[in-house]
């Protein structure tokens, strides 16, 4: 017994707690200049929240576990429109450093977001960090210069990949390094599906030419397709659904989407000549299935949507809480032996009768919000609003798009 207990605690340890989906697109190859960058986070942590910062440089907002004490994010966005996200890496650690000295990305990204403006400065940063840094990582940056990189950093040293030289004109990266070792490689599974759903993005001109936060988190975050059987679940549903045996539940395995998702963010920078003020955070807390992405704006001053920031005694987002709820009771709903391996497909693709597709609640939501905010946010690109009458306004509508996304919502809301 003893042994099959230390047999089960060394495979779990085997398996990455800290692993993300990631994609940036330079501004060099979308329509309107704008540079995208997804986050799509997976942890061990399951609530999540965004909170202000002050820097001693910057302000700026970011994603936290809620249980956290302050001074470390996961992904973030400054005033000067400088932007920063992370995914685990684990096959570039070289050296002895010990656990208990690791898992600092969270900091550098804190600091980060309080001092840089560019990525020059994130890499003067890097070079100026003590060593060891504490870190394993693959650092993903845009500003509001243009710049847009990724970092492979470890304790001592790091290599840049810039987007902007890349002939794709983007760059996918889950959990390795392609500098590091073949043999320690892990999310290569989501790396390839990743690969190819912006692959295909990229070969149709009517998609690529109008590509928007939600295209991404539509295409890659509430993606059920598996690059290894060869089945997306949302396309092949009509034929899967005719077998007799077909019972509607999947097996959650190297999805993007999993059950260990905690958050999805697409930043949206700035053109070049823009105001960084136009920069946007779209955030979805929880899981990508059963929450909404909603616009957060960063300035001095702190106007982030109450329902995003901590509340009540424990701490969490409500928005988030109520995503877990409906993930809980509609999508990871088995429990007994293994069933935390499996998940409700037909909830969320296909609907019941007593409820529609979870997928379609947050395409209705989702329209609703960002015509909303997207008019808004044209008003004061094109110079036809001041910044505080944006921000009144805009705190205005967040109050609107929490009860859109309640609203598209209800019949899950028990």
């Amino acid at each position: 017994m003893k042994k099959f207990i230390l047999t089960a605690a060394l495979l779990a340890a085997a398996v990455p707690s800290f692993c993300c989906t990631s994609v940036i697109i330079s501004g060099r190859v979308t329509s309107d200049g704008r540079p995208l960058m997804l986050k799509h986070r997976d942890t061990d942590e399951m609530n999540n929240r965004v909170e202000h910062f002050k820097g001693p440089v910057y302000s700026f907002i970011g994603l936290v576990n809620s249980p956290s004490q302050g001074g470390e994010v996961w992904t973030g966005l400054n005033e000067a429109g400088f932007a920063i996200m992370n995914t685990a890496s684990y096959n570039i650690k070289d050296d002895p450093v010990p656990s208990s000295q690791m898992d600092r990305e969270g900091q550098v990204m804190y600091r980060a977001l309080g001092e840089c403006a560019t990525v020059v400065e994130f890499e003067a940063l890097l070079d100026a960090l003590a060593r060891p840094i504490g870190v394993e990582a693959n650092f993903g940056v845009i500003d509001a210069a243009g710049g847009a990189a990724y970092y492979e950093v470890n304790n001592d040293s790091w290599v840049k990949y810039d987007v902007n030289e890349s002939e794709s004109g983007y760059r996918v990266v889950t959990n390795f390094s392609f500098r590091g070792r073949r043999e320690d490689v892990k999310g290569y599974e989501r790396y390839q599906t990743a690969s190819a759903i912006m692959a295909e993005l990229r070969s149709s001109p009517k998609v690529w030419n109008s590509l928007s936060h939600s295209d991404l988190f539509n295409s890659l975050s509430r993606s059920y397709r598996n690059s290894v059987t060869g089945l997306d679940y949302a396309k092949d549903w009509k034929v899967l659904s005719r077998r007799t045996s077909f019972t509607g539940v999947g097996i959650d395995q190297d999805f993007i989407p999993r059950k260990i998702t905690s958050a999805s963010i697409v930043i949206e920078g700035v053109a070049a000549g823009e105001s960084p003020a136009l920069s946007v955070m779209w955030t979805i807390l929880g899981y990508p299935a059963c929450s909404v992405a909603i616009p957060l704006v960063c300035c001095a001053s702190d106007y982030l949507p109450s329902y995003v920031k901590a509340s009540g005694e424990e701490g969490n987002a409500e928005i988030c809480s109520l995503a877990l709820q409906i993930k809980k009771d509609f999508v990871f709903t088995f429990s007994l032996s293994n069933g935390k391996r499996y998940l409700r497909l037909d909830n969320i693709l296909k609907g019941t009768g007593e409820t529609p597709p979870l997928l379609r609640c947050c395409t209705r939501a989702e329209k609703k919000i960002d015509s909303s905010f997207y008019e808004l946010h044209r008003r004061l690109a094109g110079g036809d609003m001041q910044p505080q009458e944006f921000l009144q306004e805009y705190s205005r509508l967040c109050g609107i798009f929490f009860e859109t996304y309640k609203e598209s919502f209800s019949a899950f809301m028990l």
